[in-house]
């Protein structure tokens, strides 16, 4: 039975308040999937395409004085859509230098992983649900490589511009699975965490890449997200008409 005729309403303003009251329902439950998801993949390629093209993703940019990279093959670690990877880069006085950011609360979760999915190198996923408060593991996955030439790859993980953790490591020998890179604390609501990656020296394979993982493994402390405002509003506003009705009826 649709709700908004369940009950003959007295005034075509009651009926509009219910009729809203309706439609704050469905988009809640509507946006119950995006609240669901348990991870967030950024891709370096959005278009899931191993075609050479790279569409790049807005969390994903350059830094230093490098302002390209080649492309290669996609990764097979856990959800990656098959997008392609970078390798190298053009940076002539700093180090190649590649630049992720991921905002929890303002960039939900799009990525669906089953609590004790083996990720890789045996850390399993921990099912939760991102977007506030808590420790985040952080994973970077590029294409099965042998011959980074580089040195080892260098990733920088900061909050609040200010750097958490340092690794280095060679990715060669790994690669097609996430790799463990580290486990941060993320308490400065809303502001980005931020991943820089960097070769030792400039040559032609200096590093891979195609994308990293941030996964929330304590339990999440919820920030308020846009579309929970938006439900708010629609729903007072409904309340609004009705109340609006009654008076008039």
């Amino acid at each position: 039975m649709n709700p908004c005729e369940s009950v003959r309403p007295r005034t075509g303003a009651t009926a509009a308040g219910r009729c809203l009251l309706c439609a704050a329902v469905l988009a809640g439950l509507a946006s119950y999937s995006t609240l669901s998801q348990a991870a967030f993949i950024l891709e370096i390629d959005t278009d899931g395409l191993d075609d050479g093209a790279v569409n790049y993703n807005s969390g994903f940019s350059y830094g230093g004085d490098t302002t390209t990279a080649s492309s290669s093959v996609s990764s097979a670690a856990y959800g990656a859509s098959g997008g392609d990877s970078i390798f190298g880069g053009d940076g002539v006085f700093d180090p190649d230098t590649y630049l992720y950011s991921y905002t929890p609360g303002t960039t939900p979760d799009n990525l669906v992983i089953p609590a004790g999915t083996d990720l890789g190198g045996g850390y399993l996923a921990s099912g939760l649900v991102g977007g506030g408060a808590g420790t985040y593991r952080v994973y970077a996955t590029w294409p099965f490589t042998t011959n980074v030439s580089g040195g080892d790859t260098r990733y920088t993980i900061s909050t609040s511009g200010a750097p958490d953790l340092v690794v280095e490591l060679d990715q060669n020998n790994l690669g097609d699975e996430w790799i463990f890179l580290g486990d941060i604390s993320y308490t400065d609501l809303l502001a980005p965490i931020t991943v820089t990656q960097q070769s030792q020296s400039n040559t032609f394979v200096s590093m891979r890449a195609y994308g990293l993982l941030f996964e929330q493994i304590t339990p999440r402390s919820t920030i308020p997200e846009p579309t929970t405002f938006a439900l708010f509003g629609l729903g007072l506003l409904a309340l609004a008409f009705r109340q609006r009705g009654r008076l008039r009826g």
